[in-house]
Parts: C-alpha cells; sequence; structure tokens
C-alpha cells in the first residue's frame, strides 16, 4: 500500500469517525439508549454462549457447572436490564460520574505531586476540578443526566478522534509534499 492510499484511508476514517461523533452529540439520548440495548445484548449473547460452550466442554472443564451457572447469571442480568433499560443507563452513568470523581482526586494528587517538576502542572489542576465538577453534575443529575451523558461522552470522544485523524492525515501530506 502507498502512502498516498494509506492517508486517503486515514483521513476518510477520521471523516466517517467525526460524522459519526458530530450524530452522536445531536442526538445523545438515542446514541445512550443504544449503547445501553448493546450492552444487554452482550451479557445475553456472551451468557448463552458461556452456558453452552461449558455444557459442550464438560468432559474437558473441571467446574463447568459454575460456568454454567455463571453465563445464566449473565443472560438473566442482561434479560433483566434489557426489560428495563433506565436502570441499565442508571447503573452506567452512576459508574461514569464515580470515575470522573475519582479521576479528579488522581490528577489532583499528580498534578500536586509533580509542580516542581513539571511546567504547566496548573494545568493539569484545572482539569482535575473540571473532571470533579462533571463526576458531581452527573452524580446529582441522576436519573436525568443517564439519558445524554453516554451520548455525549461518546459523541466528543468520536468527534475528537475523528479531528485528530483528519489532522494527521492533512499535516502528513503537507509535509511530504
Amino acid at each position: 500500500m502507498t502512502e498516498k492510499r494509506f492517508l486517503s484511508f486515514v483521513m476518510t476514517e477520521g471523516v466517517l469517525l467525526a460524522f459519526l461523533g458530530l450524530c452522536m452529540l445531536l442526538l445523545p439520548k438515542i446514541t445512550t439508549i443504544t449503547f445501553g440495548v448493546m450492552i444487554c445484548l452482550g451479557f445475553i449473547i456472551y451468557g448463552v454462549y458461556k452456558a453452552l460452550n461449558a455444557f459442550l466442554m464438560r468432559n474437558y472443564i473441571r467446574h463447568f457447572v459454575l460456568n454454567i451457572i455463571l453465563g445464566i447469571i449473565l443472560a438473566v442480568t442482561g434479560g433483566i436490564l434489557f426489560v428495563t433499560p433506565m436502570f441499565n443507563l442508571l447503573i452506567i452513568t452512576s459508574i461514569i460520574g464515580i470515575y470522573f470523581l475519582a479521576e479528579s482526586v488522581s490528577s489532583m494528587a499528580f498534578a500536586i505531586q509533580n509542580r516542581k517538576t513539571l511546567y504547566f502542572w496548573w494545568v493539569e489542576l484545572i482539569i482535575a476540578v473540571l473532571q470533579f465538577f462533571l463526576g458531581v453534575i452527573i452524580i446529582l443529575g441522576l436519573p436525568s443526566t443517564a439519558l445524554w451523558v453516554i451520548g455525549i461522552l461518546a459523541g466528543v470522544n468520536f468527534l475528537a478522534a475523528g479531528i485528530t485523524m483528519i489532522s494527521m492525515a492533512v499535516a502528513t501530506r503537507y509535509v511530504h509534499s
């Protein structure tokens, strides 16, 4: 594959990612609900697979009954979450909010510990404060934040990844021209 063709693939992927990110940002509720449904289906499919695989491999697996039980638990959990999608989204959104709170504490500690070593250590501190407030907003806003948080975060991630890929492709073409 030539470099020019490779760069066109990178550019195409970047444009698609950016477009998908914009769509996700414009329709965060649909993105969030779709994500929740996909997780439920993943649990159901993997649970059924795990139980069937353990049953079929029972002669080769020591504790196959445990794997069958685990598979059934996964499939039933996926089914319950599929029937109650709002509960699924509440759990996922709560985990995201807690993650932002924990990450903010970690980032603050890192910034303060390394303030004598790193230039612009205060930028990390600002980001940590923003992460903290984001986590608080997500958790205090439950249950309503459960409808848009995942969609917004996924949309921003896709948009940023797309813009990065487009920038890399353009910069590389510019440098090698």
